[in-house]
């Protein structure tokens, strides 16, 4: 693929490509432990395991369903004025990771959630038979039970980002999304370079789902034979 493109647009496509792995792995080490704890607290909320600040969760709820609900283009648009507040940037990386996060936490947190509440609820019951602290149940039974997937989920939540990541070019972050649709698309000679990102774009997509699909059968036999 790369001998059809010039030197200058195989370097556009190597920043581009540097860029969104830079968005990916930030907004990823922000989301993944916000989210994914999030995503525990909603389900063990759910299954009458966590009883306490009742009001807190549901607010906390509430705010992941509104995050989710608001398409990502306005998510961005409406996080400027905040990023040039706190940071003094309206465009760039930082507000791009801002919007990126927010989706990616509010995004995987139903993900846990779902793959949590998902389990055999017996598993619950034996817990609580077994005077199972907090931890022990995450430890011993939830982790166990449902770790191939709360792996699914994290490949779709890095999937999604990775979507969402191309489109942050609206604000200046850069990307694949900017060389697919503003140097590629509105470029009279862009075309190779639009299909080039595209290209890039899936191949990226394919390899995180093998890798994870791999990584959850693994675990899932593992589990088994136990």
């Amino acid at each position: 693929m790369m001998m059809f493109i010039s030197q200058p647009d195989q370097l556009k496509l190597i920043d581009a490509t540097l860029e969104t792995f830079n968005l990916l792995l930030v907004s990823t080490l922000i989301s993944l432990p916000i989210g994914s704890l999030l995503g525990m607290l909603f389900a063990l909320y759910e299954k009458k395991v966590f009883h306490k600040f009742k009001s807190i969760v549901s607010v906390l709820s509430i705010l992941v369903s509104v995050i989710r609900s608001i398409p990502f283009v306005l998510l961005m648009v409406i996080i400027i004025p905040t990023s040039f507040d706190l940071f003094g940037t309206s465009i760039g990386f930082i507000p791009s990771i801002m919007a990126l996060s927010l989706i990616g936490i509010a995004t995987l947190s139903r993900l846990i959630e779902q793959a949590i509440i998902d389990m055999n609820p017996m598993i619950f019951d034996i817990a609580h038979t077994m005077g199972a602290s907090k931890y022990q149940l995450f430890k011993e039974f939830i982790f166990v039970e449902a770790r191939s997937s709360i792996i699914l989920a994290l490949t779709s939540f890095i999937v999604s980002l990775l979507a969402y990541s191309s489109v942050v070019y609206i604000i200046g972050g850069g990307g694949l999304g900017y060389t697919a649709i503003q140097i590629g698309y509105y470029s009279p000679v862009g075309k190779t370079l639009m299909w080039a990102s595209t290209i890039i774009m899936i191949l990226i997509v394919q390899v995180v789902q093998l890798l994870g699909n791999i990584l959850a059968n693994y675990l899932n036999k593992k589990k088994r034979g136990h």
